[in-house]
């Protein structure tokens, strides 16, 4: 499938949307903490609320606060019964971002370092974009979570991510000069503007890589492909959750770059993250 223009900016800059300013005020209640990874790399989360632990997983060039604690989806969460932890991926937020290259799953492993560092043995994960692949990962490396939420998903990146990584490696080094110059222009700004290391960043997205379509038959976890009703900049939702041995999709108002905003989009990710019934059977709450 090739990987449209739109594709390659909502995968880039899922996080312009989520939030201007690295400063941007947290709830009083939400407390910081730092662990080791598994390459000694010193790495960056967030807690709240009180509960079952649900793992929040952000976007490329975006944070925690970014993505979830500003859209108001961790409150949404922690509202329905739950505690949240949200980790700033490597070279991202206020996390350590040491000179690659990264081994392939990166962010995978470093998500289970912090489980183990935490010592959950029970959770849950919802992730966006770039955070709904690592999820996705984690799954297929053997992690059980009790359900996951895969926002802002499709099988575009999940199936064929190096091509969007080499478009957007292309747009960080030459800005302006890029084949897409607007592209070039927005990621190096939102690079200036959460003063991101460069070479680190690149080193995350060469860590990733496509998962074989046939390899998703093992991730039997309940599932929620979660998407904005308007977007299809990774590809169709519902051919990636047909995919899934035990998922099903739904879809909130909005665009890759709007959706988390909408109220509908947390309240729905936290239901299914709440519900015991099957993907299947899941009914998204009503409007």
């Amino acid at each position: 499938m090739e990987f449209s223009r739109r594709t390659v900016l909502g995968t880039a800059l899922a996080a312009l949307v989520t939030g201007p300013s690295r400063a941007a005020p947290l709830p009083l209640e939400a407390q910081g903490g730092q662990y080791t990874s598994f390459d000694g790399a010193q790495l960056f989360y967030r807690r709240m609320g009180k509960g079952p632990p649900v793992i929040l997983l952000h976007s490329f060039i975006s944070d925690g606060p970014r993505t979830w604690f500003n859209t108001g989806i961790a409150q949404a969460v922690t509202q329905a019964g739950f505690s949240v932890v949200a980790p700033d991926a490597r070279a991202h937020g206020l996390s350590a971002a040491p000179p690659g290259p990264y081994p392939k799953d990166t962010l995978a492993m470093d998500v289970e370092a912090l489980i183990r560092v935490l010592g959950l043995k029970s959770y849950r994960l919802f992730g966006y974009a770039m955070g709904s692949r690592t999820a996705l990962r984690l799954i297929l490396r053997g992690a059980r979570p009790e359900r996951a939420v895969l926002g802002g998903s499709g099988p575009v990146t999940v199936f064929g991510v190096e091509h969007s990584i080499a478009t957007t490696i292309h747009a960080i080094q030459t800005g302006r000069d890029a084949r897409d110059p607007q592209l070039g222009v927005l990621v190096q700004s939102a690079i200036r503007l959460q003063k991101l290391n460069t070479q680190a960043l690149i080193s995350v997205l060469k860590s990733e890589g496509s998962t074989p379509r046939a390899d998703l038959a093992q991730a039997k976890v309940p599932i929620l492909v979660l998407n904005g009703d308007t977007d299809r900049l990774e590809g169709e939702p519902g051919d990636l959750a047909a995919l899934l041995p035990d998922a099903a999709v739904s879809s909130a108002p909005g665009n890759h770059f709007t959706v988390v905003r909408e109220p509908r989009f947390a309240q729905t990710g936290a239901a299914f993250l709440q519900s015991r019934d099957p993907p299947a059977r899941f009914i998204a709450p009503a409007l």
